[in-house]
Order: C-alpha cells, then sequence, then structure tokens
C-alpha cells in the first residue's frame, strides 16, 4: 500500500517506468555478485569488461550502431549535455532547435547563447510536429548544430529523423545533428545508421531499465571532444566507473522492448481508443496529436479545467497521469501550450497519457471512465455545465 492507496494504475511511463524484473535481477546480480570494477587487474574485472562490450554489441545490433560509436552516460540529461557540449568546435556560429526540447536540450542550448553563440527557435505545428521548411529557413553557413526530437514527450509527434537530417545536411554539410530519441528507444523502430544523423541520446528508465543509464550515439568519424575527464572510460568521451548491471539491464531492457515492439502498437492504439469513446461525453477537449503519433503516447487538452487539480482527482482512484515533461513541472505553464498555439482556454488543461506493456485493458477502462467523471465532476464545481 502506498500513500493509503491500495493499487497503482500507473499511465505516466514517459516520466519514467517500472523496472522489468529481468533487468532488476541483473542489476542486483552486478551489484553484489560481480561487483568487480571493469577497470581494474583481475580476470573477474576482466570478465565484467568483457559483459560491457558484449552489452554494447547488443544495442548497436539492435538500433543499428557500431559497438564504438556508443557511450554510456547517467541517463537521458547527460547524454544530451554531452552531445551539445562535445559536438561544437567553433567558438562562435548560431544552434537551431526546436520550440518545444526537452529541458535537458533546450536548457543547455541557452546556455550557450551566454557563451556567445546565436539561438534560433524552430517553430512547430498545432500537433507538436517539427515545421521543418521554417528549421531549413534558419540554417546557413554559420549553423554548427541543430537539434531536433525524434517523438515529442508532450505531444508523442514523431518527426522524421532521416528526411529533416538529409535536408539539413544538404544545406550545409557540416552541421551537426543531433537527435532526442528518449521518447523513441523502445517504442517505434529506430535505425541509426539509417537515419544517418551524428547524434543520438536515450535514457534506460523510459524502457524498464533502471534510472541513472542512458546512451549516446556518436556517429563514427564526427570531431567529439570529452566533458568529463578521468580515467579514461568511454573511449575517454566519459570517464568514470561505469555502472555495470544498468549498462547490461539497458542492453536486456533494448531487447525485450524490441521483442514487443508491434505488439504494444497494437495494444496502446486499441488503448487510445477506449479512452476517446469515453470521452464522447465530455465537451470541450481535444486530442493534441493524432497523426504520425507514438502509440504509447496521448495528449489531451480540456478546457477551462486546471490539468494538476485534475491530475490529483485522479489520484484518489490510484491512477498516476502527467501533465507533461517531468523535468519542467515545476513551470506553472508548459512551453508546449505557447509553441503550439493551443487556445487559452486550453493552456493549464494538457493532461498527458502513456503507457507501458505492464498496462492492462481492465486499468485501461478504469482510467477512461474515471477521467470523464473526474472531468465532468470538476466542470460543475468551477462552471456550473459540463
Amino acid at each position: 500500500m502506498f500513500m493509503g492507496i491500495k493499487s497503482i494504475h500507473y499511465f505516466d511511463n514517459c516520466a519514467t517506468t517500472k523496472v522489468d524484473s529481468e533487468v532488476m535481477d541483473i542489476i542486483a546480480d552486478y551489484a553484489t555478485e560481480k561487483y568487480f570494477n571493469p577497470s581494474a587487474r583481475s580476470s573477474f574485472s576482466l570478465e565484467v569488461a568483457n559483459d560491457i562490450a558484449y552489452a554494447r554489441s547488443k544495442i548497436g545490433k539492435l538500433l543499428g550502431a557500431q559497438d564504438k560509436e556508443l557511450v554510456f552516460t547517467s541517463g537521458g540529461t547527460e547524454a544530451d549535455n554531452l552531445a551539445i557540449f562535445g559536438s561544437l568546435r567553433a567558438k562562435k556560429g548560431n544552434i537551431i532547435a526546436s520550440a518545444i526540447e526537452h529541458s535537458a536540450v533546450y536548457n543547455t542550448v541557452q546556455i550557450l547563447a551566454e557563451r556567445g553563440y546565436e539561438i534560433r527557435m524552430a517553430n512547430v505545428f498545432a500537433d507538436g510536429h517539427i515545421d521543418v521548411e521554417d528549421l531549413l529557413s534558419k540554417v546557413d553557413g554559420e549553423t554548427r548544430l541543430v537539434c531536433f526530437m525524434h517523438i515529442s514527450n508532450e505531444t508523442g509527434a514523431v518527426n522524421d529523423v532521416r528526411t529533416i537530417n538529409s535536408l539539413v545536411k544538404q544545406k550545409n554539410p557540416k552541421a551537426v545533428t543531433f537527435v532526442d530519441g528518449v521518447q523513441a528507444v523502445g517504442k517505434i523502430p529506430v535505425n541509426l545508421k539509417y537515419f544517418g544523423i551524428d547524434l543520438y541520446s536515450f535514457a534506460g528508465h523510459k524502457i524498464h531499465a533502471s534510472k541513472g543509464i542512458g546512451c549516446l550515439y556518436v556517429k563514427s568519424g564526427l570531431h567529439f571532444a570529452s566533458t568529463v575527464f578521468g580515467g579514461g572510460q568511454e573511449r575517454g568521451i566519459r570517464s568514470g566507473t561505469e555502472f555495470v548491471g544498468g549498462i547490461v539491464g539497458l542492453a536486456k531492457a533494448v531487447e525485450l522492448a524490441h521483442q514487443n515492439l508491434q505488439k504494444n502498437r497494437d495494444v496502446f492504439c486499441a488503448y487510445k481508443k477506449v479512452i476517446r469513446e469515453q470521452l464522447k461525453q465530455v465537451t470541450d477537449w481535444q486530442e493534441n496529436c493524432t497523426v504520425e503519433v507514438s502509440p504509447a503516447i496521448m495528449s489531451l487538452a480540456f478546457a477551462d479545467i486546471k490539468a494538476e487539480v485534475l491530475l490529483h482527482m485522479l489520484e484518489k482512484y490510484g491512477i498516476i497521469v502527467g501533465t507533461g515533461s517531468a523535468c519542467s513541472s515545476k513551470n506553472k505553464y508548459s512551453r508546449l501550450s505557447k509553441a503550439i498555439g493551443l487556445a487559452d482556454k486550453y493552456a493549464e488543461g494538457i493532461l498527458r497519457i502513456s503507457f507501458s506493456r505492464f498496462n492492462t485493458l481492465d486499468e485501461v477502462d478504469l482510467l477512461a471512465n474515471k477521467l470523464a467523471d473526474c472531468v465532468i465532476e470538476l466542470r460543475r464545481t468551477m462552471l456550473g455545465t459540463r
């Protein structure tokens, strides 16, 4: 029992996920049995180092990358920071990012503005997809870095990574392309070689691995500078004793996710239909993205309602949902509502539902029913209307 609630029905999997039991067993094994430092000289340490190499190879095969192109980090935020700071050679020029980047990217490029770089923000459409034409209009010969998300962590909009990368490179072949793939890996097919991009980040705790482990893809041949110095681990790009259990567990999580990609897609799309059907009894709401959208994310906006109040009403039933990016949840207003041109009446009513393979149809039925009930109750309380 947690906080007096007998059963938790978790639908905030964009924020973090439950650790898979197989992954948890791996982490425990390396914490209590195979706890050796992979950089030490004993044969036991060598075996652990080999386990890291095998995990790296497994992830590479699943994601279309060479082993040497994968750098393990402490998570998505570090991978994002490492990508941005490590890829910049020139000390001036412009950096392009979309207006709804995750705070780990958005705030990092704002820091670079203080260091003399020109920051150009690309527009997005009303559903969260990047306005590619606008982005390309901002690319010129002085563009050093172009950042964009594979999947919007707030609306679920899926961007065409290969096409955007190709168009950027046509305008400036020297511009580095960096894609935040935190919400994509394990949710949709990812082939990094096919995409042709320079940098790509993802995090373990979004796909049932543990917190504290992430990965950055650095395309072979890309000039890349280290920002973390020490013992030279991870090809000198990111020094520090490796979280071996986290790395091996991440490989298992990526493997399990890929085994279930199509099944999960079909199930999650069915879940969305259940929620849409139940919300027909509710007026004045919208689904923020419905085309080229992640099957795992459903972004809703309710008029004249504070989503945070709705979130807490649902908690009474053990239902946990999100209101947007967990990393920027202290902000009263989401950058999303302004960036996508959301009408004022919807601005504070954005609710994000995100699924995992641990969700069940019974849970979704409960969510759909209680969500509709809570919206109606809240409207009656606040406005005296449905």
